[in-house]
């Protein structure tokens, strides 16, 4: 990953001086393989203590158009879903036209939460802000604006937490932004070619912060409380290596999250919703919180996967080719023999013979750099 995420605030001075920090709990899930032409990033906000919240930023190194954002709070309506986003058994208790309630936690014995899921309209909610990266306008910061904040704030005294779940597509060169490839060097004569990917997920790297990032995220500090990443991909990819144990791996249970991945398209996708399916997908979890009264201060998940990728039409036309130039220096060498054996008065017209010739030359001269590396090593070994 080349750059990090970034995660802050913009506060409000409130009356008395009170220095409370907004509290904020990250989901993220970062869907691959689902298509060719882009991967997508769930981003879910758990908001609490949010009396002083005026806005809240998230910033990421590559170009991201505001119609490739978009709200996921009606997929949230679904109690399948509901339930499998927070691992927990939530009922949707109270409707409103820009928000609902769902009661979290062991409901009807006096220890269930209530939290207020936010329906959001990303063309004026959202606010998307190009951010100049060494000179190009290549990195996002992607906010809940001030209105919404306000809402999230006037509804706070009847929930004990607000929760705000985006998609963002990562398309064009935002597609990689998570990902490196690395496949072996050479044209190569085997039907498959063994791939070595890395993806990595990072948040509040501080030394990779543009310089303007740097200043905006020291002067909006938060409590991170804890950072839940997901990384779902198909189960041809096998994991090789990571910086740390996973806390849960697991088949993703396809018949609930089908209707998930359907949601929102962005213009120019290049993929049709009913070509997108989680079958055969898996799921990786890592986790970091701290205690009550501390904060993250960064997060980190690598992992590199391997897999092997079909080289059939590359393997036919090298085949092809290598065939046309093998017979084109064939015709060569059997064209210079006949003029030689002419100069020396050599009479052999037979097509057969002088082929047979020709083929015995190319042999030997391809066996060449053989022998002379088993005579070096047999030269060394004295």
């Amino acid at each position: 990953m080349n750059g990090t995420l970034a995660l802050w605030c913009q506060r409000l001075k409130l009356e008395g001086g009170s220095e409370k920090l907004p509290a904020v709990q990250l989901h993220v899930n970062l869907w691959r393989d689902l298509d060719k032409h882009f991967n997508f990033l769930d981003v879910g906000f758990v908001l609490e203590e949010v009396e002083s919240l005026e806005r809240l930023c998230l910033y990421l190194p590559a170009p991201i158009e505001a119609e490739a954002i978009f709200d996921l709070s009606g997929a949230l309506s679904d109690p399948d879903t509901l339930n499998a986003v927070f691992n927990d058994v939530s009922l949707i208790s109270t409707d409103a036209d820009d928000h609902f309630v769902v009661r979290t936690g062991q409901v009807g014995e006096g220890k269930e939460k209530l939290r207020t899921i936010h329906k959001l309209d990303p063309r004026k909610d959202i606010a998307v802000e190009k951010v100049n990266v060494h000179g190009q306008r290549r990195g996002t910061t992607i906010s809940l604006n001030t209105a919404l904040c306000r809402r999230i704030r006037s509804l706070s005294p009847e929930t004990n937490d607000h929760y705000v779940r985006l998609r963002i597509y990562l398309q064009g060169e935002a597609r990689t932004l998570f990902t490196t490839e690395d496949t072996p060097k050479g044209l190569g004569l085997s039907l498959t070619q063994d791939v070595l990917e890395t993806t990595e997920f990072r948040l509040n790297e501080r030394r990779s912060y543009p310089a303007d990032i740097l200043r905006r995220a020291d002067q909006g500090k938060l409590n991170l409380r804890s950072v839940h990443y997901f990384l779902i991909r198909r189960k041809d990819y096998q994991l090789g290596s990571q910086h740390q144990n996973f806390r849960k791996v697991r088949y993703l249970e396809h018949h609930i999250w089908n209707s998930y991945i359907q949601v929102g398209f962005p213009q120019g996708s290049g993929a049709r919703k009913s070509a997108l399916s989680s079958e055969g997908m898996i799921i990786y979890q890592w986790r970091e919180k701290v205690e009550e009264g501390k904060s993250l201060n960064d997060f980190i998940a690598y992992a590199s996967f391997r897999t092997v990728r079909s080289k059939i039409p590359a393997y036919i036309f090298a085949a092809f080719a290598i065939g046309g130039i093998g017979s084109a220096v064939h015709n060569v060498v059997v064209a210079c023999l006949q003029l030689m054996f002419h100069r020396f008065g050599w009479a052999i017209d037979d097509q057969g013979r002088l082929s047979l010739i020709a083929g015995v030359i190319l042999c030997g001269l391809l066996c060449v750099p053989t022998l002379l590396e088993s005579f070096q090593r047999w030269g060394r070994r004295r």
